[in-house]
């Protein structure tokens, strides 16, 4: 039975998560050999060691929060701006209002706008340009004007 791209992914999980360079698992007559980027032959080589499944974690997310997370509805790439010679949409530090675009997100050679959900000023980037994202993955967070009554 060869091997399914299911199986590379958990190699290449389980060669990341145990800091190896290199794995190599033999199974009757196929063999398969997952080498990290950058690293020489002959390097360490281990047998795949059961990786403990986490629950789906947002690598991504900042561990305290300043604000409104922008979320991507939809899985796909992001874009911090409309074309390659184009300035980006926002940046870190910049005012946006409600409404105002963002970001995009392309799937399938759609391009859809991110807008931002309130008002206020751009306190963290957490994606960067053309980086795969999942739906509900927060992209940035707006830290919201404060209003003066």
């Amino acid at each position: 039975m060869p091997y399914e791209d299911d199986d590379v992914r958990w190699l290449l999980e389980a060669l990341e998560q145990q800091g190896l360079e290199e794995i190599e698992v033999d199974t009757g007559d196929l063999r398969i050999r997952v080498r990290a980027p950058g690293a020489t032959a002959g390097g360490q080589v281990a047998a795949p060691q059961p990786v403990p499944q986490q629950p789906a974690a947002q690598p991504k997310q900042p561990a305290a929060p300043s604000g409104v997370p922008v979320v991507a509805p939809m899985a796909g790439i992001f874009y911090q701006q409309p074309s390659p010679e184009d300035d980006p949409f926002v940046e870190e530090g910049d005012h946006v209002e409600a409404g105002d675009v963002v970001g995009l997100i392309e799937v399938m050679k759609l391009f859809n706008e991110i807008t931002a959900p309130v008002s206020g000023v751009v306190s963290r980037m957490v994606v960067e340009s053309e980086e795969r994202v999942e739906a509900d993955e927060p992209l940035m967070y707006i830290q919201p004007a404060s209003r003066e009554e």
